[in-house]
């Protein structure tokens, strides 16, 4: 029940406890903790975003993007950022349908976007011109996650 509460009340990521690996069957313990959380993952949670702070225009602005991506049914969301706040912000509006694809030229915020719910964080090199950096970005969509140039 700790597994169900956990996806339930939305968090961003499910810890393995030392209790996980103890016994003859600890891959099927494992295989056991995805099922629960992938069928809780079915229904409705809590929709704290529902109660969502929008207070500073960071939010906002996140806000936006994923009712935006939701109304047009976008496979995923693109986030650039240093040092992964923005990928956090827009993971704080829980996203139905798009994924959160954050690019960013710090190995630490990457490491660290890894926990949030939805986020696929790459490590690219960023220009000084922005648009090569989103073509650098587009790049990496389609070459590792196959999506096609008009997605």
């Amino acid at each position: 029940t700790d597994v169900a509460n956990a996806v339930y009340e939305e968090v961003d990521a499910v810890m393995l406890s030392g209790e996980t690996t103890i016994g003859k069957y600890p891959l099927r313990c494992i295989d056991q903790l995805v099922n629960i959380a992938e069928n809780v993952e079915k229904h409705p949670g809590l929709r704290f975003v529902d109660k969502l702070n929008t207070d500073s225009d960071k939010q906002k602005l996140s806000l936006a993007a994923v009712e935006l991506a939701q109304s047009l049914d976008a496979r995923c969301i693109v986030v650039i950022t240093r040092r992964g706040v923005m990928a956090d912000l827009v993971c704080n509006c829980r996203p139905v349908y798009s994924d959160i694809y954050a690019f960013t030229n710090v190995s630490q915020a990457r490491r660290t976007m890894m926990m949030g719910r939805g986020i696929r964080p790459f490590r690219i090199a960023f220009s000084q011109d922005p648009e090569k950096t989103l073509q650098t970005a587009f790049n990496v969509l389609k070459e590792r996650e196959g999506f096609q140039s008009e997605e």
